[in-house]
Formats: structure tokens, C-alpha cells, sequence
């Protein structure tokens, strides 16, 4: 079947309700019959743009003046719920704009009123104004966690890896990412990178942190968002202010075992129509990784392996973009940016098959030397325009994400007898593995009041392809001519088209906020081997229900019920067939026959203010993909590949309390999360139905001292857990540092130490497939990092409207 775009279907959604913030009620508000609740925009009066987080203000016109307030949300809309009738002024403030006139309101039972609001820029040069409250690293908002990466001291001089492994719940799970047991999809700037496991580990490590704004760790997103995936992190990246000249450069340095080396900067330049800024970022690191494993190959025979290997990466990132605005109503943008990786490596592994005294009967020594380049262009443009009123909206994207990759390397095997003497010249193998891949994505979303409620819809399609060419090739020894090696070599091609549309629908009734939305999408699949000449092509159209209701009990107690069908993607790479060498005795295999995996997932959720959440998770998924291992009884070859298996359910429960002391100079952040997972794998699936109670406790401790001083130390502990086949072991890692401003508060130096016991390890035992492994992976995680940023320009007015691409989704998937 050829992978064609198939029409976009729309689908519809009834009933429900958004989840803006919801204002304090005033003691001394007007006494009169009925509740009612007030709606409103804010937007810059100039390029009809929301104002994110602007400041609303509502006074009573009679009696005591006791004024209520509330905060904007990103789109500029914000809401007064549980106002008694009468009548109010609103009043809207804004940093950079001036203030406007009050606004006379009749606030009354049944239909809430609704009012927008345009506040013109200040020209002025605003006074210098003394912050004295701390923003703290880990913030709880409506509907996800935020990690506010500047906030954080230990963040400095590190990557974007290093921030995720510190953020509550999220665990890595080979080379990807879980979230309180949820499958989890990475987003840049909105986007989804479609990596492999692999592609995404380096692209995330060569992400200097300092790049990054925020980071929004979403547990249950709409239907708005594609339905691959439990759960969404989105990276949000740097952008500077927005009016006037200004930019942030950066400089760190760090040492391990060995060096490291950050520096940035970012530019930003802003008059009424156009806005055009840019920013480039280097890394330069070598890191090792240590690994060992010790596996039975008979009862009275052990294969140990122990590796050590040492990579070098030296990452490029740039960026270059312009938003302009036609009219008040309509704006457009394109934004230009793209990575560049050189990596080197080297390695040695050594391999021993030991007796039963334990003494080496043979064994085997690898040297391995390799160099990589990657390079990721991206470019997205946009149009935007207000349609009749501003809260009605139509944003269109397009989008264009390439991945290229040049990979080379050489391994030279030497095999030696029970004396340790060479059995022969070392045996030379080779390969040269080029990948080309890109995604391609137009999306449109809309959204307006319907029915005393919101109504947002969509539409989007995607085509990605994924190109590997796998060459390798072979010689008996130095000096021997080379050859092609027939069975690794292959070249196979993966092409993928989805066509999506989404509704949803929200409304408020009262105390109770509702959403409800479909998402629909149609698949099509065609994997193509042209060394089997072999093609594989599905093609499947599925709906995913979502809905979510929440109940406001009081200003600070809030109940919540969710639920999402969602589907979980494989990796491109793991439908290829082929084998891929890791080591003498092991390599990994794909699977062309493989499935998607379906999902029920169910969330009953509680808030108490800002100071306590806590929720618990159901998820039961069908044709679920789990890794598996196979064992070649005459060759002692285990092969990693994956597979479907019938189910499994995963039960989990969070709770996450969140307390300022010290009259907040002291923010403090403790999660505690326990899971149980298991695998109905059905018979012959040895091992794989082995499971057992995990539980996670992380906390983070944001201290704000005299003299520009901020302190943090965090700490994260996993406890062992087994789930299909893999007896994880436990896990503690901990980090501190501190941070000073200097020269007026337009600079600021950082010294941290990650991993400061050095714990952080990777250890787990395979118990599946007639496989009996004991694993452990340590990556070099300890370092000492010095790093110095240095603010200058128009510092003194309001964050630029942050701009979404789109095609991350499928970045996260592709193979190397």
C-alpha cells in the first residue's frame, strides 16, 4: 500500500470545560442574590498578541474595598470564578505597559460576563525595580510541572539530560523516558523530536542547559497533543525580551575525569512590527561509560564482560527568527535552526568464559575506534490571525525537521586461549553507516467561544522517512583485503504518514470544570529492505476519547478526574530486520512484524493550594511492546530484539508536597511515587511476567541567602523493581550549588557538583528468554562546574510570545 496522504477527518467533541486560574473571593465583596464568574482577555493594543500572565485586578464599586486578583494563563485569558453579583471594576497591569483605565463590570448569576482588554505599550524606560522573591526550580500549575532551569544553580555548565534526570517522577527507561510509569514524549519548543532512543540520548546530552528556559512535564495532555505517548516533557529553549536590544552571554567550565566547556550567546532586537533574534550555543565534553556484565551460559560456564569506553562530543546549536506583524489581527514568523555534533570514540571490551573454578577458559578483546557528525536542520514558519474578536484564533504552521549522520567504525577482535596467548591475528570488521531522515509537518488549529465554553479544533499532517544505509564490511587480518559482511549490511528504508484531526470542548458550570475531546488519526506505514528486497505496509485509523473534570471545592481544594486512550509508537528503527553487532556475545535484532500498542489510562487527582498534590493512575494496554532476549545455546550469542505481548496493567500513585519556609527565602519540593507494573505475557514468554513494587522519593531544597547568594541540593532515591524480564536494581543520586550576582545583578556565577557521591548507576538483572544476567552501566555523571552569565541590553520589559514548531512528535522515533 503506498504511504499517500490520506484526507484528514475531523473529529467532534461535546460538553466540557478549560482549567484557568481561579481568583481569591474578597471577605468584603457585595452582598447580592447568586454567584456569578467574570472571563477576559488581555492583549498588547498594538499587535493584537495575548499578554501571558497578565495581572487582573477586580474592586468592588460599593462597600468595603477589598479587591479580588488573578493571573492570566499563556494565552492571555483569565478568569474570576465564585463572585458574588454585583457591580465591579477590572483594572489590568502588565510590566512594560502602561496601566489601563478601569473598566466598569456587572457581575450577575447564570451566563458569565466577559470582557477584553488591550493595554498599549510603555515607551518610557521603566525604573530600576529590586527583586527580593526567589523563583523556585519546581513549580506546580494548572495541568503540569515546570522546571524553571535558570532558577536552578545545579543546572549550570550542564545539559538538557542532566535536567531531566533531576525532574520529579521521570526515570530513564533505555536511552528514553518514563514519567510516574507513562511512556513519555519529548517536545523542543512545542515540537516532538522524533529520535531513536539512542539519537535522542545524544541530542539531549549535546543541549547545553543553558539554552533551556523551562521544561513542562505534562502527565495527562489533551487531545490537542498527538496520541503517541502517556505523557509529555516539553524543553522550552531561551528567547530574549521583547522590546529594545538585549542578550545573555554565557561561559562555564567543569571537570570530571576529564574537562568540559560551555559558552553562549543569544541576541534579541525588537521595533513595533518586527521582532528578529538569534542565539548560538557550543558544548565541548568527554565523558566515559563503564560497563559490566556476568550472564551463565551453562550451569558450570560464565561469560563476564566488563567495557570501558570515552566519547568526545563537540556540539554546534544555532538559531535564527523573525516574527512580524501585518496588523493589529495578524502576525508571521519563520524561525531558521539547526545542530551540529562531531563525536569520537574509542572503547575496549573484554570477554571471559570462565570454568567452573572460575578460572578464564577462553576469551575474546575488542578495540573499537569510531567518529560520528550529526546535523539536525530545522525551519518553521507561522501565520496568526484574530478572527472577528480575540478570543477567536487561527494559527498555521509549517514545519521541516532533517536529521543527517555519518557514522564510521572499526573493531578489531582478538580472540585468546585459557593461557591468555592470541589464538590468531585479530579478526577486523568495519562499518559505515549513513542515515538520512526527515519529517514534514502542516498543522492548523482554531479556537473561539462556543456555548458558554471554548471550542479549539485542528488539523495536522506529518510524513517522515527514515533512510539507514548499514554497510559493513570484514578482513581476517591486517593487511587482508576488505569485504562486504552480507549478514549485517542492509539498507532499509521506513516511511510513515499521519493524518490527524482534533476537537475539544470546555466549559465551566459552577464549581466544576469539564473538557472533553476526540482525537482522530489514519496511519500508513511502508518498510522497505532493499538488500531483502522485502516491503512490509500497514495502514490503520483509530480514535482517541479524552476527558477531564474538575471540581473546586474551595480556593484551595480542588478534585480531579481524567482519562485518555493513547497509542504507543515504536522506534523506527526496530522494525528493521537486520542484526546489529554490540559485542562478541551480543547483538540486537529488529522486528518488521511488530504492532503499536493501545492504551486505557484513568487519573483521580488532588490539589490543596499550592502546598500539596496528590494522584493516583491506572493504565491497562493491549498488544503491549516489551523488549525480549533470545540465546543461541551453541553460539552463546543473546540477541536483543521486541515484541508484542497480549497486555499488562500498571498501577501507580504520586503525591507531591510542596512547602515554602523563612518567609519563602526557603522553597522546598519532595515527591514520593510508588509503581506496580506487570506483563500478561501468556504462555512461553519465560520471565516476562515477573513483577514487583517500585517506589521513587526526590526532593529538591532552593535556599535564597543575604548578598545575592542562592543555594540548592537535591536528592533522588529509586527503590529495586522488576517488570518484564528486568529486575532493576536501586538507585541514589545527589546534587548541590550555589549562585552569586554580581555587577548590579546583570551577572551571576554558579559553582556546582553533580552526583556527589558518585552513585549514580544503572544495575539490572535479565530474567527472561532462558537469559540470567547481571548488568551494570556507569556513565560518568560527577562533575565540578564554574559557569558565569552576563545579562546586558533593554532588561526592562516583558518576555517575548514564545513560538511552537512542529514536527518534534516523530523526531524521538527515528533509528540510527
Amino acid at each position: 500500500m503506498k504511504n499517500a496522504s490520506a484526507a484528514l477527518f475531523l473529529a467532534a467533541a461535546l460538553a466540557a470545560a478549560a482549567t484557568p486560574a481561579t481568583a481569591q473571593t474578597a471577605a468584603g465583596a457585595p452582598a447580592a442574590a447568586g454567584l456569578g464568574s467574570l472571563t477576559g482577555t488581555a492583549t498588547d493594543s498594538v499587535s493584537g498578541q495575548p499578554l501571558a500572565f497578565a495581572t487582573a485586578v477586580l474592586t468592588p464599586a460599593t462597600g468595603p474595598q477589598n479587591p479580588l486578583s488573578t493571573m492570566a494563563d499563556e494565552r492571555g485569558a483569565f478568569r474570576f470564578a465564585g463572585v458574588p453579583a454585583g457591580s465591579y471594576t477590572l483594572v489590568l497591569r502588565y510590566l512594560g505597559y502602561r496601566t489601563g483605565p478601569p473598566v466598569a463590570v456587572q457581575v450577575g448569576p447564570g451566563a458569565p460576563a466577559a470582557v477584553a482588554v488591550a493595554l498599549a505599550p510603555d515607551h518610557h524606560a521603566l525604573a530600576e525595580v529590586t527583586v527580593t522573591a526567589a523563583k523556585p526550580f519546581i513549580e506546580q500549575q494548572a495541568g503540569k510541572l515546570v522546571l524553571n532551569v535558570a532558577a536552578s544553580p545545579i543546572a549550570t555548565g550542564g545539559s538538557a539530560a542532566d535536567v531531566l534526570s533531576r525532574a520529579p517522577g521521570v526515570l530513564e527507561q533505555g536511552g528514553g523516558y518514563a514519567l510516574r510509569g507513562k511512556s513519555v514524549e519529548v517536545l523542543l519548543d512545542g515540537k516532538y523530536t522524533n529520535l531513536s532512543s539512542e539519537e535522542l540520548k545524544n541530542m539531549l546530552a549535546s543541549l547545553p542547559a543553558n539554552s533551556l528556559d523551562k521544561v513542562e512535564i505534562i502527565s495527562n495532555p489533551s487531545a490537542k497533543y498527538d496520541a503517541k505517548g502517556g505523557a509529555v516533557i516539553n524543553l522550552v529553549t531561551t528567547k530574549s525580551l521583547k522590546l529594545g536590544t538585549n542578550g545573555t552571554a554565557t561561559l562555564g567550565a567543569g571537570a570530571g575525569r576529564y574537562g568540559r566547556a560551555t559558552a553562549g550567546l543569544s541576541l534579541n532586537h525588537r521595533t513595533e512590527p518586527l521582532n528578529v533574534y538569534g542565539s548560538y550555543d557550543r558544548l565541548d565534553n568527554q565523558t566515559y561509560t563503564a560497563t559490566s556484565a556476568v550472564r551463565a551460559a551453562t550451569p558450570e560456564v560464565q561469560i563476564a564482560e566488563n567495557g570501558l569506553e570515552l566519547r568526545r562530543n563537540r556540539n554546534n546549536s544555532a538559531k535564527l527568527g523573525l516574527d512580524y506583524n501585518l496588523s493589529k489581527t495578524a502576525s508571521v514568523g519563520v524561525l531558521v535552526k539547526g545542530m551540529y555534533n562531531q563525536r569520537t570514540r574509542t572503547a575496549d571490551n573484554l570477554a571471559l568464559l570462565n570454568g567452573p573454578t572460575g578460572a578464564p577458559q577462553s576469551g575474546a578483546a575488542v578495540a573499537t575506534a569510531g567518529a560520528a557528525q550529526f546535523f539536525s536542520p530545522a525551519v518553521s514558519a507561522y501565520y496568526k490571525t484574530t478572527l472577528g474578536a480575540p478570543t477567536k484564533t487561527l494559527r498555521v504552521n509549517a514545519d521541516y525537521f532533517g536529521y543527517a549522520k555519518n557514522w564510521r567504525n572499526d573493531y578489531a577482535t582478538t580472540a585468546f586461549d585459557a593461557a591468555g596467548a592470541p589464538a590468531g591475528p585479530a579478526d577486523l570488521l568495519r562499518d559505515n553507516s549513513p542515515a538520512r531522515n526527515s519529517v514534514k509537518s502542516l498543522s492548523a488549529d482554531y479556537a473561539q467561544p462556543l456555548y458558554k465554553g471554548t471550542l479549539e479544533a485542528g488539523l495536522k499532517t506529518v510524513a517522515t522517512t527514515t533512510d539507514n544505509d548499514i554497510r559493513w564490511e570484514q578482513a581476517a587480518a591486517a593487511g587482508q583485503p576488505w569485504a562486504p559482511d552480507l549478514g549485517k549490511t542492509n539498507h532499509f528504508i521506513y516511511r510513515e504518514n499521519i493524518n490527524a484531526a482534533y476537537a475539544t470542548f470546555s466549559r465551566t458550570l459552577k464549581k466544576v470544570e469539564a473538557q472533553v475531546g476526540l482525537r482522530a488519526e489514519q496511519t500508513n506505514t511502508t518498510g522497505t529492505s532493499l538488500t531483502l528486497d522485502q516491503t512490509t505496509a500497514r495502514s490503520y485509523f483509530n480514535l482517541f476519547p479524552s476527558a477531564s473534570v474538575q471540581y473546586n471545592q474551595s480556593e484551595k481544594v480542588q478534585l480531579g478526574f481524567a482519562y485518555r486512550r493513547q497509542i504507543d509508537r515504536f522506534q523506527f528503527g526496530i522494525v528493521n530486520p537486520f542484526v546489529t553487532y554490540l559485542s562478541p556475545y551480543r547483538y540486537s535484532q529488529g522486528n518488521p512484524n511488530i504492532r503499536p500498542s493501545f492504551s486505557h489510562n484513568f487519573e483521580l487527582s488532588h490539589t490543596y493550594g499550592s502546598l500539596l498534590s496528590t494522584a493516583v493512575s491506572y493504565g491497562y494496554h493491549t498488544d503491549v511492546l516489551i523488549d525480549t532476549y533470545t540465546k543461541d545455546d551453541a553460539t552463546q550469542i543473546v540477541v536483543d530484539s521486541h515484541q508484542n505481548f497480549r497486555s499488562a496493567h500498571e498501577l501507580n500513585a504520586t503525591m507531591t508536597l510542596m512547602k515554602p519556609l523563612l518567609n519563602d527565602k526557603w522553597q522546598t519540593v519532595t515527591t514520593l511515587f510508588v509503581l506496580y507494573a506487570k506483563v500478561n505475557a501468556g504462555p512461553g514468554a519465560l520471565g516476562l511476567g515477573a513483577a514487583r513494587p517500585a517506589a521513587f522519593l526526590s526532593t529538591n531544597h532552593t535556599l535564597s541567602l543575604p548578598h545575592g547568594f542562592k543555594a540548592e541540593v537535591s536528592a533522588m532515591y529509586m527503590s529495586p523493581m522488576t517488570f518484564g524480564g528486568l529486575a532493576i536494581r536501586a538507585s541514589f543520586v545527589s546534587s548541590v550549588g550555589v549562585s552569586k550576582t554580581v555587577l548590579h545583578g546583570t551577572g551571576t556565577l554558579t559553582l556546582n557538583v553533580t552526583d556527589l557521591f558518585n552513585t549514580q548507576q544503572n544495575r539490572f538483572d535479565v530474567l527472561a528468554g532462558g537469559v540470567n544476567s547481571t548488568n551494570v552501566t556507569k556513565t560518568e555523571s560527577r562533575f565540578v562546574k564554574l559557569g558565569f552569565s552576563y545579562k546586558f541590553g533593554n532588561k526592562n520589559v516583558k518576555a517575548s510570545p514564545r513560538r511552537d514548531t512542529g514536527t518534534e512528535a516523530e523526531r524521538a522515533r527515528m533509528d540510527n
